[in-house]
């Protein structure tokens, strides 16, 4: 499959503009092999990046008409990965990006003349009603929509409309008797089912086109090239070791995780393998014979490579007493599991109240000399934490990945080892990974090289810039010179050739 231009739907922010957030991006050290590429002459794929400033929230997703057509002229894969991430966000704020924002999306996409498939990016944690530790199909599930009090089923769409159209306030207790009823963890988890509900009608999209849906769970650091142990945020899979090394845990009565939990960690490169292969085999599926339903892939582990959370909590507690963090709050040990054990409300609530006080004196202390911002941090970084080391999160869910597996095996021999879709041992190991993903966290938490930590791996590398900074710069300003020569209403780098992707990147 020949890419020949790749489309970036981005919002402006604060003072950036769509296509500075872009150029911004592709300047991280992340890209550091591909700048080497362009430098030498061997391939230069940042000219085939086209930024279109949009935003999900917006009518017609704020595109001109100018840009709009040319989408619905050019587009032939639509690889939607933009949402709202925010776990406890009111219910109407997360339908209105995640479900709203995504029908517009189709909207525009059922116009898009050239379009092969469709890929939405969905969550793990619509799977969390099931009954835990069994294993879940990749399937979409199909669940009996009823607001409170009223014995009709609804339809996703009509549930959304009803709840929309309350007062926020109202809204928020409608959902969250229903969740309750269903047994969802979160509004996030809610909207992103019924927004699977939306991508998986059958006229949802154009006859002939395939639709799939990838499931991540904790998406975690890189676990390979090019650049092993790259993380980007302290959300989700990074949010534990990081309270970890802080001293969060103020004992193990404040782990929110019975012993059997399997925490399901998955590095950030086996989803990106898995997205752009299953996009592939969409495309070789689409015509006539397309499925009117969406395809499921799970990007996990849980069920391919399970890895405990106990286990994790012993190799993070060695590798924080060698690799000491320069920030840890008093009075802490490194907890580990020692047997057997089930988490207790009393247990949570007396060891969050402790770390509470502690979080406050040394705030207070850091005020006072004068580090005001990275006393807000740690504030922040708490109540971050106190939201995912709950009991709701203790729902131990086994996420098969028989589509990835099928997938990974249509592959080619010779380009297998290019597209590691699946985590199993024969692509790595948890301790190496452990290891090269907790040196990544302690990096961005600490601003402290890879190779100055212990225990870490031959093969880690921390990536400090590009091997010619110029670079970054000679691109930047190329890449400024022809936007503003551009004629065709697009923030863009050459606009020589067509498009192949129209990627809804995060917000």
């Amino acid at each position: 499959m020949q890419v020949e231009r790749v489309f970036l739907l981005v919002r402006g922010k604060k003072h950036l503009s769509a296509a500075q957030r872009v150029e911004k991006l592709l300047c991280d050290p992340l890209f550091h092999m591909l700048h080497s590429d362009a430098a030498t002459g061997r391939r230069n794929v940042f000219n085939r990046i086209q930024v279109v400033e949009g935003d999900l929230a917006l009518p017609q997703l704020g595109l001109s008409g100018a840009d709009a057509q040319k989408l619905k002229n050019e587009v032939e894969i639509v690889i939607h990965c933009a949402a709202n991430l925010e776990l406890d966000i009111e219910i109407q704020k997360t339908l209105q990006i995640n479900y709203c924002g995504t029908k517009q999306l189709m909207l525009l996409a059922q116009d898009m003349l050239q379009l092969h498939a469709f890929m939405f990016t969905s969550t793990y944690y619509v799977n969390h009603f099931l009954s835990r530790n069994k294993p879940v199909a990749e399937v979409v599930h199909d669940l009996p929509l009823r607001l409170p009090g009223d014995s009709r089923t609804l339809t996703h769409s009509q549930l959304v409309e009803a709840l929309l159209a309350m007062p926020p306030s109202e809204a928020n207790v409608q959902a969250m008797e229903l969740m309750a009823n269903l047994n969802f963890t979160s509004t996030y988890a809610f909207g992103k089912h019924l927004t699977e509900q939306l991508l998986n009608d059958p006229s949802s999209l154009q006859q002939g086109v395939s639709k799939v849906i990838i499931r991540p769970s904790l998406i975690a650091g890189l676990q390979g090239d090019p650049y092993p142990g790259y993380i980007v945020g302290l959300a989700g899979a990074a949010g534990f070791p990081m309270g970890y090394s802080l001293g969060f845990y103020h004992s193990i009565n404040g782990v929110a995780f019975a012993s059997d939990y399997i925490l399901d960690l998955i590095p950030c490169d086996v989803v990106a393998a898995l997205v752009i292969t299953a996009a592939a085999a969409a495309v070789a599926e689409t015509g006539p014979n397309a499925s009117s339903s969406a395809k499921v892939y799970h990007a996990a582990s849980a069920h391919s490579h399970p890895l405990m959370m106990s286990y994790s909590f012993s190799k993070m507690s060695e590798f924080w007493q060698a690799n000491p963090p320069p920030l840890r709050l008093p009075f802490t040990t490194y907890v580990t599991y020692t047997d057997k054990r089930s988490p207790t409300l009393w247990g949570l609530q007396a060891d969050k109240w402790i770390t509470s006080a502690k979080v406050w004196l040394v705030t207070k202390y850091m005020a006072w000399a004068g580090k005001e911002r990275e006393a807000r941090a740690l504030v922040y970084g708490f109540k971050a934490f106190c939201v995912q080391n709950s009991f709701r999160y203790n729902r131990s869910i086994v996420s098969r990945v028989d589509n990835a597996i099928e997938l990974r095996d249509s592959i080619k021999c010779d380009e297998a080892s290019l597209w590691p879709c699946v985590w199993d041992k024969s692509i790595g190991n948890w301790d190496t990974y452990g290891v090269t993903n907790l040196a990544g966290i302690r990096n961005l938490l600490f601003r402290i090289r890879g190779d100055c930590v212990s225990q870490v791996p031959s093969h880690f590398k921390l990536q400090q810039g590009l091997s010619d900074p110029s670079l970054v710069q000679e691109w930047a300003n190329s890449s400024s010179s022809s936007s503003s020569n551009g004629d065709d209403g697009f923030d863009t780098v050459d606009s020589s050739s067509v498009t192949s992707f129209c990627s809804a990147v995060a917000k």
